[in-house]
């Protein structure tokens, strides 16, 4: 039988696997030993936008409470003027 003379694409398939655990030891690193870290910076970004949820509606509220309603009413006719 012939030799099929495969030893460079192994090769090349260890460099890569090697580099690949490089990258998950250098994120091991950084990371430290906070294993839920992605948990972390979801929950954060949950409350970041709970809060801007909640000033959003205190605005509504007190826009309303003034009496200052700034929609616009869509039965309304817009006078469009084009000038070339």
């Amino acid at each position: 039988m012939a030799e099929p003379h495969n030893y460079r694409t192994v090769g090349y398939s260890m460099i890569m696997l090697s580099a690949s655990l490089v990258v998950i030891a250098l994120v091991y690193l950084a990371i430290g030993d906070d294993v839920l870290y992605s948990d972390h910076v979801a929950k954060q970004k949950q409350l970041e936008y709970k809060q801007m949820l909640e000033e959003k509606a205190k605005q509504e509220s007190a826009s309303q409470s003034q009496g200052k309603n700034l929609s616009v009413n869509l039965n309304e006719e817009m006078k469009v003027q084009s000038n070339p």
